[in-house]
């Protein structure tokens, strides 16, 4: 550049040493009072999820999930903008063959209803057909949202419902990060002291 050219500056009069205060991606590991927006079954039976869709309602990050979304449809993206404030539970059916765990999913879904209850004490989940999803909408409930990983991606999902009363006295146990699975030790070779290969290799499926 010629030295006798004018150098040009940007001419901007609310520049200022400032951060914008958005540099929180990820809403932090917590228990957060929550609004039900909606709730729904998935699937068919016997193998169904109950999925809630959640917005934080009190303290600082209220309307989280609902801002996030909305940013991410404005700016445009590569991947499908999905809501990221959801919980799927699945539903107790003794008939389903997929449940790996049905006393536990027993309990988790009646620990649901039980904390369901206890933070909305005017209101009954249950008609002469059972639990209504549908009277979930609007409720609060509190949430515990836990780490997670997912191909080497770390963020942060609803993971289990709390009482009210314990998000806003702070009595709600914290969930521990899931640690990774350490790497198994190598096997050594005792008279040489050299690694040994026990992993199978790209040319031991050869015919010859």
């Amino acid at each position: 550049m010629d030295e006798r050219e004018e150098k040009k500056v940007i001419k901007y009069s609310g520049m200022s040493a400032e951060e914008s205060g958005n540099n929180v991606k990820q809403l932090p590991a917590g228990a957060y009072v929550a609004q039900i927006l909606d709730a729904k079954v998935e699937g068919n039976e016997p193998d169904q999820r109950l999925v809630v869709y959640l917005e934080i309602y009190e303290g600082p990050f209220k309307g989280w999930y609902m801002q996030k979304y909305n940013a991410q449809k404005e700016r445009g993206s590569n991947y499908e903008v999905r809501y990221k404030g959801i919980l799927r539970i699945r539903i107790p059916n003794p008939d389903n063959k997929n449940a790996m765990y049905p006393e536990s999913d027993q309990r988790r879904f009646n620990d649901m209803i039980a904390k369901l209850q206890n933070s909305n004490p005017n209101t009954v989940f249950f008609t002469e057909n059972g639990f209504d999803e549908t009277l979930m909408k609007g409720k609060l409930i509190g949430i515990s949202v836990a780490d997670d990983e997912y191909n080497g991606n770390r963020f942060t999902k609803p993971v289990r419902f709390e009482n009210v009363d314990d998000v806003r006295n702070g009595t709600v146990n914290p969930i521990r990060p899931r640690e990774p699975e350490p790497a198994p030790a190598p096997v050594m070779d005792q008279t040489s002291g050299m690694q040994v290969v026990t992993e199978k290799l790209p040319w031991d499926d050869r015919p010859y």
